[in-house]
């Protein structure tokens, strides 16, 4: 069954706080441009992007790295994890099924859309962060 545009959104939005957990990860320093062009780096090279047509239209069209990764704030409808981008560093945050901190990777993922396994997650933030380097 095909994925909605916005929940394709949505997914890539917490998969990414999920591999970013998986990387230690819980803040980074606001810099749009960085953000945008890290972002961007590695998705092109993420092996699953595919599964994800709206966010490579989204990024085409000039959505930006930064807006594709932190669209799943407070108010959206995600499972796992939320972003806050209010302040000078942006944060994640877990829902309140991980409200004991503890969180399942593999569960986490298995709930985001577009079932790609957490490994593939922390694949697309590892490379974020090495491209990021803050």
């Amino acid at each position: 069954m095909a994925i909605t545009p916005s929940r394709q959104r949505n997914a890539v939005s917490e998969g990414m706080a999920l591999g970013l957990i998986m990387c230690d990860r819980f803040t980074l320093p606001w810099d749009k441009v960085a953000i945008d062009l890290s972002f961007e780096g590695a998705w092109r090279s993420w092996e699953y992007r595919h599964r994800f047509s709206q966010v490579d239209t989204d990024i085409c069209r000039g959505g930006g790295g930064a807006r594709v990764m932190t669209r799943a704030d407070e108010g959206k409808h995600t499972f796992n994890f939320y972003w806050d981008t209010s302040g000078r560093e942006i944060a994640i945050y877990p829902r309140n099924v991980w409200s004991d901190g503890e969180v399942d990777v593999n569960q986490a993922a298995g709930w985001i859309d577009g079932d790609v396994p957490a490994e593939g997650w922390q694949e697309l933030a590892t490379d974020f962060l090495q491209r990021f380097k803050k």
